[in-house]
């Protein structure tokens, strides 16, 4: 097993190639927008709890208060190599469907993008109406694709595992390219042999896409969002190597929760003391 970037939140994930997007620019570290708090299904471990609000954006103005994220750094991927990303997610159990109109992100794959020409993310994890849909986006399909879709609700949780190999026809030819996304242990869309990331050349795609997990509201002049917030709870984010599958993440992420439990732990105390 190797795991590349990220691991389980309550395993101090951000030790392993990990940085945070929120409003506090430049951290390295959990804030107030992504910090641990128990879980909320009330399981004896602490998860990554993150925010975003309408009044953070009002109050700051700036592209860093639409979000509260974490991302693997973009050089963890390199071209021509299939890596495995897995997402274990709990809805909270507050959690509001504020209609027809409400909008987030919990989930991506983001293009590196260089250029900085503004597009929709290679892979989004989107939740509509309390519909979740992982869309995907390219140079071909440019308003994204609607790939899987699953209602969700407060409480539940979630687990998707994409094992990729990026191809956008020149870091990496088209016919290398690889694209399985699991629900669980369920492959709900496989596309193999074509394009699944934007096109880019060495220069504005050094690297393929990158993970990131949190909530991010993009559309702030949106009237159902004036004086609202969300939140959403992430158990890990992972990116680790092509010989791992839903199960063996599964059982690793598993195994350190069980390691890691909030519950009191005996104080060391010295010899002679």
């Amino acid at each position: 097993m190797s795991i590349l970037a990220g691991g389980v939140w309550c395993d101090a994930a951000f030790r392993n190639r990990m940085q945070s997007d929120t409003p506090i620019v430049g951290s390295t570290v959990l804030n107030q927008y992504a910090a641990l708090v128990p879980d909320p299904l009330g399981r004896p471990y602490n998860v990554l709890r993150t925010y975003c609000a309408q009044g953070v954006y009002a109050a700051l103005a700036t592209d860093g208060a639409k979000r509260a994220e974490v991302q693997a750094q973009s050089t963890v991927e390199v071209w021509g190599t299939t890596y495995v990303h897995q997402w274990r997610i709990v809805v909270p159990s507050d959690w509001v469907n504020y209609g027809a109109s409400s909008y987030a992100v919990i989930a991506q794959c983001h293009d590196v993008n260089v250029g900085a020409v503004g597009r929709r993310p290679t892979l989004a994890c989107e939740v509509i109406n309390g519909v979740l849909s992982w869309n995907m986006s390219n140079t071909a399909n440019t308003g994204g694709v609607n790939v899987y879709s699953k209602p969700i609700g407060a409480g539940q949780e979630l687990e998707f595992t994409l094992i990729v190999r990026w191809a956008d026809g020149t870091n990496d030819a088209a016919a290398n390219g690889r694209f399985d996304l699991y629900d669980g242990d369920s492959l709900v869309y496989s596309l193999t042999g074509q394009k699944n990331t934007w096109d880019g050349n060495a220069t504005t795609e050094p690297n393929p896409p990158y993970i990131k997990a949190g909530i991010y509201q993009p559309n702030t002049g949106d009237a159902w969002w004036a004086g609202r917030q969300l939140a959403m709870c992430h158990v890990a984010t992972i990116v680790a190597s092509a010989d791992e599958t839903p199960a063996s993440l599964r059982a690793w992420v598993d195994a350190r929760l069980a390691a890691n439990s909030n519950a009191p732990r005996p104080v060391y105390v010295p010899a002679g003391m």
